[in-house]
């Protein structure tokens, strides 16, 4: 019953606070005449059956909501401020409620976030350094980012706040970002760092650190950067510091090849090749560490790969429809998953008068 209570309040909040901000984003206009009401229903399957000490099976069937008022107030700065909605399961009896707040500043070819991040296929991260669930299960995150477009060179690199220290948690938060550097019209260099942090000084607890590093060359297969099938081959470095009862080295490394070919326009088949030794990443795919996902099992050597197919359509109006089916060979076991996505995007302008009118 308290859970309950607090829950209720807490959604009581978030709604509040949301709607004082959009109410200030409103009052702040004053060269735009329109301000426009992103919204976008997500629903989703997601099946994982796995067996092995590395991650666990896991089922996600449910449906999101995110909308948000966009409102420019001025030619290089945007407020946002909306809500995040997530019904997990049928078996959930909440709806998880989250507030949608950020102040942007942009130009044409870079943004500049404060608040709610962007986080398309979670920055970018390979699969080793961020797992694909949390896409999912993760798609709002609050700090800080800079996302940098152009020909020159595309960069995503943030900071999330997960957790604030308190008496009874430690602060949590993990940051990086993602690099891609166009050398020739064929091939793109590739860098990617992940840092996850656990601490605090003001109270007592543990204190430990993350670290998880790729670079390497994506080829475009096609003759050019614009083609869609391509090679990525990347070499990777981890190190973990100061967690208790660690069971391997804190220095470890892999070696990801991932191959990508569209047969048709809306359907791809891919594979994945990773041989690693002593990795940990945090927050990537257990598949590919060596600590278990209980944090006492461990195996130095490892090998792993993954085959599957996407199609991916888009089916009227800007309505994506994204499945995809995938094998999974485990160093010497096999597993299999299943996705299922549908992503409803609508947008309503709301004209606000100018001030004096």
């Amino acid at each position: 019953m308290k859970q309950g209570i607090k829950a209720e309040k807490n959604f009581i909040i978030t709604v509040l606070f949301t709607a004082l901000f959009s109410v200030f984003a409103l009052s702040s206009v004053s060269a735009a005449e329109e301000a426009i009401l992103k919204n976008q229903l997500t629903f989703y399957g997601d099946n994982t059956e796995f067996f092995d000490p590395y991650r666990l099976r896991q089922t996600l069937l449910g449906q999101q909501l995110e909308s948000t008022l966009e409102v420019p107030t001025g030619p290089r700065t945007t407020f946002e401020g909306g809500l995040f909605l997530d019904h997990p399961s049928a078996e959930a009896t909440s709806t998880n409620v989250l507030p949608v707040l950020s102040f942007r500043f942009h130009d044409a070819d870079f943004l500049g976030i404060l608040g709610t991040l962007q986080t398309i296929h979670r920055h970018g991260f390979i699969e080793p350094l961020e797992v694909t669930i949390l896409e999912l299960t993760r798609p709002i995150e609050y700090g800080f980012q800079w996302i940098q477009t152009g020909n020159a060179f595309r960069l995503d690199a943030f900071l999330d706040w997960q957790a604030i220290l308190s008496s009874s948690q430690r602060e949590t938060f993990d940051y990086g970002g993602t690099l891609e550097w166009p050398l020739l019209s064929i091939a793109t260099l590739l860098g990617q760092y992940h840092g996850y942090h656990v601490g605090g000084v003001t109270y007592p607890g543990p204190v430990w650190n993350n670290f998880a590093a790729a670079m390497g060359p994506r080829f475009e297969l096609g003759g050019s950067s614009t083609s869609r099938d391509s090679i990525s081959v990347l070499g990777l470095t981890s190190k973990t510091i100061g967690l208790a009862g660690y069971p391997g080295p804190a220095a470890g490394y892999g070696f990801y090849t991932k191959a990508v070919f569209w047969l048709f326009p809306s359907f791809n088949v891919f594979g994945i090749d990773w041989v690693g030794s002593d990795f940990y990443s945090v927050e990537g795919d257990g598949n590919y560490n060596s600590v278990g996902y209980d944090g006492v099992y461990y195996q130095s050597n490892r090998t792993y790969e993954e085959a599957g197919v996407q199609f991916e359509q888009e089916i009227e109006s800007n309505i994506l429809f994204d499945a995809e089916f995938r094998s999974h060979w485990i160093d010497n076991t096999w597993a299999n998953s299943v996705r299922f996505l549908v992503q409803v995007p609508f947008d309503v302008p709301v004209q606000i008068p100018r001030r004096g009118e």
